[in-house]
């Protein structure tokens, strides 16, 4: 933990009732956890965790999700084409492990030091299970701006996905608190459109950006077609590069 801290420029302390502050980066039994526990309080909620081999991740893996769900449509994933792809706003990374799950090779970019270090931790036990193991061998975790990346990197991917933060998004799989905790952390992503057009000068072939279905566009560029579901939307920018 001290090694961690060092790394993210945080306070340590040796234990939860030494803590400075309401919320707390830990390693618990399960993991390494983002928790909120008020100063004086003896309980702590946890707000985020990377757990890839139970709950909704490993849920997702064990329904035998196929290259026919819409993210695998929209990535380009095809029988016998696996395209190599850039998660250009990993988050939790659910998004990449799926498409990792369907054995595309997939690098994850992450600007956040405490999500990047949540995934790396969720990532390194994952890779120690047996169903999930092979699933991690074909993610890679960069934690960095992804513009800063696409800029300095000799990378090529066929497909970028992006989901950058919403601000006004109802629904979520993440319960409010949790939500705003990330975008203290990750910010509301101001520079989405910028990040768009950067993406859709490097990918080989298209850049997937996921909406919530009533969302506006990204920038004013209209994407070549749409992916709709019930709560949110894929769109499809191809570059025609390969």
């Amino acid at each position: 933990m001290v090694e961690l801290a060092a790394k993210l420029n945080l306070p340590c302390s040796s234990s939860l009732a030494h803590r400075s502050t309401e919320f707390v980066l830990a390693y618990t039994q399960a993991g390494l956890q983002l928790l909120h526990m008020p100063l004086g309080a003896q309980k702590y909620v946890c707000l985020l965790f990377v757990d890839f081999v139970h709950g909704k991740n490993g849920y997702r893996l064990a329904q035998n999700y196929t290259s026919k769900q819409p993210i695998a449509r929209a990535v380009g994933i095809k029988p016998g084409f696996r395209p190599t792809i850039l998660d250009g706003t990993a988050g939790l990374g659910a998004d990449a492990f799926v498409l990792a799950s369907l054995a595309s090779r997939v690098t994850m970019c992450e600007r956040s030091p405490i999500i990047g270090a949540l995934l790396e931790d969720g990532l390194s036990r994952a890779a120690r299970e047996e169903k999930t193991a092979g699933i991690v061998e074909r993610l890679e975790l960069v934690q960095q701006d992804t513009q800063e990346y696409l800029q300095n990197n000799t990378a090529t991917f066929h497909t970028i996905f992006l989901d950058p933060m919403y601000p006004h998004r109802n629904q979520s799989s993440l319960n409010k608190q949790a939500l705003r905790v990330i975008r203290s952390l990750v910010g509301g992503d101001p520079d989405s459109a910028a990040l768009l057009e950067i993406a859709r000068e490097s990918a080989e072939n298209r850049v997937v950006v996921k909406r919530p279905r009533k969302a506006p566009l990204l920038s004013e560029v209209r994407p070549s077609h749409v992916i709709l579901m019930k709560n949110s939307r894929f769109d499809i920018y191809l570059t025609f590069k390969s």
